[in-house]
């Protein structure tokens, strides 16, 4: 700026004198050039705020302290609240020189000359060797403010000021400002006054940087004012990544104004404008070693003292992070105690930047080493965020593949989810461990593409007997696990994968000791064993409750299934009553779990005439939605929702989740025992879709389960054999049936014959 002092640190003594009549007989005190007396011109049109100008408490608290980094808008909105406001108003912008308190008196007696009366030659007594400031001039100005109409005060810049007798100086001012009058403070760093018991006294008001940053209709008015209108897509990533950072603003809008209107929508600390402006204004401004913290700190989302110490390896963090709040260098609290804190988003691009210029090389040490830090503090997730960071890709996949089942098992789904998307598909495709891992999580989650890809992936990857990291007996062991419960290659082949895997994990009671005994008993029941199937389920049942209470849930549901299929009603309610308990204890549990108890119900449902059955059907169709595609749970589905809709004469609702159950076993191959039920609910529907069976037509049906003849049919119904033989033929014909077993089995389908 053009206002410097000269060589030997003079502002205007030769006028001084002139003024004033007397030789200079002690060290000279400049005047304050013109501009630093008066608000700043601005050089471009201001953005109406009301918002923030009614922070500003006219003729309220007697101290204003506004305080906020560069570029906030700090002087801006001192300038806005001058203008506005009816009382006279001072205006001084401190510099260095104002760091002695002989010229900052000098300064402010210059200022307040104006608005309290006060003499201007009071300044002559501050040319003498030894000042009496304290003996003279500060009684002098203080009585003159004191008597003075109420009036403003702005001390811009104050950050300039650092001596204690200089505060002295400016708490003395404060202490006698009369009714009405006020003081403001515009600074970078908090000042050294007593800001607590101001506060505390009701004679504080602060406005800080959270309150300085433009909300999302400002900055729309900003760049319409600079006549840079966006999209509101565009206009909200602007406010976001300069979380309303006045001069962010600004060069934003330069910068994005010489660019197409199609890639006006990425602003960073690294543009060329902004990153000089931070260069210039903030970060040269500190020393080497807080720049050097600056720097190896940015790789951090988040701030605390100790992750800071443990990255940067230095015993001075807290000191560090203390000293960039209180200067507020870019830097905001992210909870309420003062533990932890970010960098501003494009500060943060900035050092970043700045770091990858100057140490191309330092950041894989710097993300190791918070990786580290955060794993022992317990947080996998962002331990190995920052491994993988650091390129350890193979120690993060370890990890993960190690924890997984502990977050599953508390229910932490969301987050096993995220800890795999941190990975590149390729990263968990060559390793083992992790590509298992993402069969076993994705299989039980919502996302059906995910779940495709990545099951076909870990039930195709080259295993061995090594140990599993999570918990099967080896990795052969979890492939086959996982494969009995996709069973990608259909029934037969699920069988032989569950068998296998009950071989292998022999350890009883533990967690997927229990997998496989429900992987056993589900394979053998889908082929026709099942008796061995029910003392496998039963195991399942009874070590899932202590190890594993998601395949307990499972276990109960099938095992009620297993009941109510032999007619024993009471069991399978049991069964419900238990499954049921433990769903509500568990609260969320993958779909494939929960399906077979909901298919318990709707069978307990049918049985009991229950109206809210299609309720109950409309759940178990989302439950299929939301779940990875396994051939034979969809058939199982169709089959048993389609046989308690039939029975209630809904046949449309049963045709199609018995088409349901068709195209899934088209596509994914046999469903074992399933297949011929599946055909006799299909056989069913197309009999009840022909024309409807006649009285005499049904009572000649419901003799066919017997083993009566058709002359002693004919005989008990009192017909003659020609006429039996004339219904048979059209019951086979309405019925799409060839012989009188299968209309026998079409008619149990159809609900026309009882069960046997």
């Amino acid at each position: 700026m053009a206002e410097r002092r000269t060589a030997n640190g003079e502002r205007g003594a030769a006028a001084l004198e002139a003024r004033s009549g007397a030789a200079v007989s002690g060290p000279p005190v400049a005047s304050p050039l013109p501009s630093r007396l008066r608000p700043p011109r601005l050089h471009v049109g201001l953005v109406a705020r009301p918002r923030l100008q009614a922070l500003m408490p006219v003729g309220g608290a007697p101290l204003v302290l506004v305080s906020a980094g560069a570029g906030w808008g700090k002087t801006t909105a001192l300038v806005q609240w001058v203008a506005s406001d009816e009382r006279p108003a001072a205006w001084l912008r401190l510099d260095a020189a104002d760091n002695d308190p002989v010229v900052l008196l000098g300064d402010l007696i210059a200022v307040l000359a104006p608005v309290s009366g006060c003499d201007p030659c009071l300044a002559q007594a501050l040319r003498v060797a030894v000042p009496p400031i304290w003996e003279t001039v500060v009684p002098a100005l203080a009585a003159a403010v004191a008597d003075a109409p109420p009036f403003l005060l702005v001390l811009d810049d104050a950050q300039h000021v650092a001596r204690a007798e200089c505060w002295r100086v400016v708490a003395a001012l404060l202490d006698c400002l009369p009714a009405g009058a006020q003081l403001a403070l515009s600074t970078r760093t908090d000042p050294p006054l007593p800001l607590a018991r101001l506060e505390a006294a009701g004679a504080l008001a602060t406005v800080g940087g959270v309150d300085l940053a433009f909300d999302r209709g400002e900055t729309r008015d900003l760049l319409e004012l600079l006549d840079l209108p966006l999209p509101d897509e565009d206009l909200d990533a602007l406010h976001t990544s300069t979380e309303g950072w006045a001069t962010g603003l600004y060069l934003a809008a330069a910068a994005l104004r010489s660019r197409p209107a199609a890639d006006r929508t990425v602003v960073r600390g690294d543009l060329r404008e902004i990153a000089g402006y931070l260069l210039a204004e903030v970060f040269a401004t500190q020393s080497p070693a807080v720049q050097e913290f600056l720097l190896h700190t940015a790789v951090l989302e988040r701030l605390s003292a100790p992750l800071c110490a443990a990255v940067t390896e230095r015993d001075d963090a807290q000191a560090v992070l203390s000293h960039l709040a209180s200067g507020h260098l870019f830097v905001a609290p992210i909870d309420h105690t003062g533990s932890w804190w970010r960098y501003h988003q494009l500060f943060a691009d900035f050092l970043r930047a700045e770091l990858e210029r100057r140490e191309p090389g330092a950041v894989a040490g710097l993300c190791r080493r918070a990786g580290e830090w955060y794993l022992d503090q317990g947080d996998v997730p962002l331990g190995v965020v920052f491994l993988l960071r650091a390129g350890e890709h193979g120690r993060a996949a370890d990890i993960v593949s190690d924890v997984w089942t502990r977050y599953w098992e508390d229910g932490q789904n969301e987050t096993v989810e995220h800890l795999l998307a941190s990975f590149a598909d390729d990263q968990v495709r060559v390793h083992v461990p992790l590509a298992l891992t993402a069969g076993w999580v994705y299989s039980a989650l919502a996302d059906r593409e995910k779940a495709r890809r990545w099951t076909a992936v870990a039930c195709r990857v080259a295993v061995d007997d090594s140990p599993s990291p999570d918990g099967t007996a080896s990795l052969r062991s979890s492939q086959a696990l996982l494969r009995a419960a996709v069973a990608p290659d259909g029934v037969a082949r699920m069988r032989a994968d569950a068998e296998l895997a009950a071989r292998l994990e022999d350890r009883p009671g533990s967690n997927w000791h229990a997998e496989a005994q429900f992987q056993l008993g589900c394979s053998l029941w889908l082929t026709g064993v099942e008796g061995r199937a029910e003392r496998h389920l039963q195991i399942a049942a009874r070590e899932g409750g202590g190890v594993n209470s998601a395949v307990e849930l499972a276990a109960l549901g099938f095992l009620g299934l297993i009941a109510a299929e032999r007619g024993d009603w009471e069991q399978a309610r049991l069964h419900e009553r238990r499954g049921a308990q433990r769903l509500a204890a568990l609260g969320h549990v993958s779909h494939r779990r929960v399906l077979p108890l909901l298919l318990l119900q709707a069978r307990l449902m049918a049985r009991d005439g229950d109206i809210d059955l299609d309720a109950h059907a409309a759940w178990i169709a989302a439950t299929l939605d939301g779940m990875v595609s396994i051939a034979w749970m969809t058939v199982l589905a169709g089959v048993v929702v389609g046989e308690c809709l039939l029975a209630r004469g809904e046949v449309e609702a049963a045709a199609g989740w018995g088409e349901r159950a068709r195209r899934a076993l088209k596509e994914g191959g046999d469903a074992g025992v399933l297949d011929a039920r599946l055909q006799r609910l299909l056989l069913g529907l197309k009999g009840r879709d022909s024309e409807d069976i006649t009285p005499a037509e049904l009572r000649v049906l419901l003799l066919f389960p017997t083993h009566l003849s058709l002359a002693q049919i004919a005989d008990r119904l009192c017909l003659s054999t020609n006429t039996v033989k004339t219904h048979g033929k059209s019951l086979y014909r309405k019925l799409g049936v060839g012989s009188r077993a299968e209309a026998v089995e079409a008619g149990r389908a159809l609900g026309l014959l009882p069960p046997p």
